[in-house]
């Protein structure tokens, strides 16, 4: 079979009572027209390592990957259909946070997003997810989605021709070495084996590019497996929370006063690519705060010509399914409109949730910035009301504020218990943060005032 797309026809019994003839499972991209079973958790990690022997770094990423990914459980409300059924961690069903849920959800659809309904919601320890899941998978849809195809959820999709097709296409050494034969444009790149001190290979690389280097390792997304060292001895410093085993993806770090860093997300079927969104990635002290969205993508002819080269170069290697999957693509834009392709992802992107949920909502056509906020947890129900003021389709203001999703585990900063929301803001950011902080005090918006507008 073609694609990251399994057939649950007479999976074990360890799968439930709901294994049946004609559900399709991967990881399909949004909006499908098929009633569809949602089950998103952190599948980085175990699609690469034996959870049972992860490192002590790998066990707190992992941790606060699914925090993190709580967020994405709860926009999945907003951006599906009324037939279709949502999956959140348990933690949601209770106090205070089942309250929060309940106005969150009424508050996207005030803004004009169609809903997930309350009662299509289950619940699953963060612990047992997908083996929980397995035994209570909705008997009336067509297609179930996942973050990404990997072991942590074979237990449902039973699919090991998938999980080798994404230890490939998930693995930023396979792409390093695959992506430039094909001729997409990539940073200059070797992969090294540690120690890197005394490698006289890594030295000349170091030394080629003015010790300005890029490390990536094996696992998670994002920033958690990527350190910009500016020597070999900062290096070794930050390989010590590593395996000495782990092989190193050494690159060349592109000058930020030269380069600006995208996104963007594709949708890949067994027969087309289709560039779906890009955002501009909005950057604080060098690291990622948010994503700046435009309702209508800057992109030139030669611009999308070398991105749907990338999901063509994933096709080759079996991904894309005739239901549509997601394809994320990590990339820079040079002093001359040239496109860098840093690093390729073979699932659902972060960006992806709130580009989706502004086809839904936002009808004046108006950029945004969508970037994770934490509220202190006792000003939470007034951030909801404050949200409730200002929501796309109702405010009258410079700014609308969309509440995408929010994470129901405390955050302790400086000893103050805070609330992980995703918020998306339409219109004028400054006008916003001004009159959030009007209401939530000076430091109520911490990450807010990082954002770069």
């Amino acid at each position: 079979m073609n694609g990251t797309t399994a057939t649950v026809s007479g999976a074990s019994d360890k799968a439930g009572g709901a294994a049946r003839r004609g559900v399709q499972i991967g990881s399909f991209f949004p909006n499908r027209p098929l009633p569809t079973f949602f089950a998103m958790a952190a599948d980085d990690l175990p699609l690469h390592f034996d959870m049972d022997e992860l490192t002590e770094k790998q066990k707190a990423d992992h941790y606060e990957q699914n925090q993190l990914l709580a967020m994405l459980q709860s926009a999945l409300l907003s951006i599906s259909k009324p037939e279709d059924y949502v999956a959140l961690f348990d933690a949601f069903s209770r106090e205070p946070w089942r309250g929060f849920l309940a106005r969150h959800h009424a508050l996207a659809a005030r803004a004009g997003a169609e809903m997930v309904p309350l009662d299509h919601i289950l619940y699953a320890p963060v612990e047992t997810y997908y083996e929980t899941l397995a035994g209570m998978l909705p008997g009336d849809v067509d297609l179930i989605t996942f973050l990404m195809m990997s072991r942590s959820n074979q237990v449902i999709h039973q699919d090991q021709a998938a999980i080798e097709r994404m230890l490939k296409l998930n693995s930023k050494f396979h792409f390093a070495e695959n992506a430039p034969p094909f001729g997409i444009p990539v940073p200059d790149t070797m992969i090294a084996t540690q120690p890197l001190a005394g490698n006289k290979a890594v030295e000349d690389f170091f030394a080629r590019h003015g010790n300005k280097v890029i490390l990536k390792m094996t696992g998670q997304p994002g920033a958690r497996n990527v350190k910009a060292v500016n020597s070999i001895a900062e290096a070794e410093a930050y390989l010590k929370e590593h395996r000495p085993t782990d092989l190193v993806l050494v690159q060349e770090r592109l000058p930020l006063d030269r380069y600006v860093e995208w996104t963007a997300d594709l949708l890949v079927t067994d027969t087309s690519v289709e560039l779906d969104n890009v955002r501009r990635i909005l950057v604080a002290d060098g690291l990622w705060i948010g994503n700046f969205i435009y309702p209508e993508p800057p992109v030139s002819d030669a611009q999308r010509a070398e991105l749907l080269k990338v999901g063509e170069y994933a096709r080759q290697f079996g991904f894309g399914t005739k239901v549509g999957d997601c394809l994320g693509i990590d990339y820079f834009i040079g002093p001359e409109g040239e496109v860098v392709v840093t690093e390729i992802n073979p699932r659902w992107t972060a960006g992806l949730f709130p580009t989706q949920a502004l086809r839904r909502v936002n009808r004046k056509r108006e950029d945004a910035v969508a970037y994770f906020e934490l509220i202190r947890l006792d000003q939470y129900e007034e951030f909801q009301a404050f949200a409730g003021e200002h929501l796309p389709n109702n405010s009258q203001g410079a700014f609308a504020v969309m509440p995408l999703g929010f994470s129901p585990y405390e955050r302790d900063v400086n000893g103050v218990a805070r609330v992980f929301t995703w918020l998306v803001v339409t219109g004028d950011f400054p006008a916003f943060r001004k009159a959030a902080k009007a209401v939530l005090g000076d430091g109520g918006l911490p990450n807010g005032d990082l954002v770069p507008l």
